[in-house]
């Protein structure tokens, strides 16, 4: 029986257009569990919210929470990161990640760590690594490093500092997992990252971000 090329055509096209479709349903999926993550990252400013917020991430469909602990030190640490895996894979946009790690000790919240991360290569890897610090006796600090701009920035401060100021540190970008050209400087992962105060050198930010192969 012959097949005849408009029918063969029509049904390539309706291939293509399912998986068009369905390609735009997983990219709004990761923006939207993006977007989860950072404002569950917002939520907490306390030992109880991060409790709650724990919960709520190890209830939500599809996601997992890693829990790692170290009896001897009394450490509870929390990691939980959302990547754009099937668009990636597609070579449709550079593999991208948003992490969160919610750190305890002895059941009291110690700090937050609110990362995002993108690219192929590690030696030219951008990101950006946010740490809140909740010990009783923190002050007012905020420190943004710059000695890697402009692709990479470290931001760290007290629990202590501005509603204000906490919400645009922790405002990351969850169009870079779905953007084709990715987002290549820590100023598109976290627009006015330069501006959030004058940048200082700080070793112990420095060291501490590390970032991984995505």
């Amino acid at each position: 029986m012959k097949i005849s090329l408009s029918r063969v055509f029509l049904v390539l096209s309706a291939v293509m257009a399912l998986f068009l479709v369905t390609l735009a349903a997983y990219a709004a999926r990761v923006r939207s569990s993006a977007e989860a993550l950072i404002s569950s990252a917002n939520e907490i400013h306390s030992t109880a919210d991060a409790e709650r917020q724990i919960a709520a991430l190890r209830n939500r469909s599809g996601w997992s929470v890693w829990q790692e602990n170290s009896t001897a030190a009394g450490e509870q640490t929390y990691n939980v990161h959302v990547e754009n895996g099937l668009l990636h894979r597609l070579r449709l946009v550079p593999p991208t990640m948003v992490g969160m790690t919610i750190s305890m000790h002895d059941g009291e919240l110690k700090s937050i760590v609110l990362t995002m991360f993108s690219g192929r290569n590690p030696s030219t890897t951008s990101g950006v690594w946010v740490q809140e610090w909740f010990a009783a006796e923190t002050v007012g600090s905020f420190h943004v490093n710059d000695n890697r701009k402009p692709g990479r920035a470290t931001v760290d401060f007290s629990s202590a500092i501005p509603q204000a100021q906490r919400e645009k540190a922790l405002s990351m970008n969850s169009n870079c997992l779905v953007r084709p050209s990715g987002c290549k400087t820590a100023e598109e992962m976290l627009p006015g990252v330069w501006q959030l105060r004058a940048p200082v050198s700080s070793r112990k930010a420095e060291e501490s971000f590390q970032p991984s192969a995505p």
